[in-house]
């Protein structure tokens, strides 16, 4: 799935803002997840550990198609292709 169809569910699946991680440190194809990701549409997502947990709702979400969630800092998970 490309970054574009990517975000465009993770906002409407998910309920997440999202943008392309070019507007968080000006890097390339990866998506900045820019508000709370612990919520209910999310399973309540943990933060950095969530990332972890490949039985997350959002991370199997990712790993269908092809992408993973990773941990920038506490409260900020950003997402790549895998």
């Amino acid at each position: 799935m490309n970054k574009a169809i990517m975000m465009a569910n993770l906002k409407s699946r998910f309920g997440l803002n999202v943008v392309g991680a070019e507007e968080f440190n000006g890097g390339v194809g990866g998506i900045w997840i820019r508000d709370d990701i612990c919520t209910e549409a999310t399973d309540f997502y943990p933060y950095a550990e969530g990332t972890m947990d490949d039985k997350n709702v959002l991370n199997m979400y990712l790993s269908k198609y092809g992408w993973y969630a990773e941990a920038y800092d506490y409260e900020t998970v950003m997402v790549y292709p895998a």
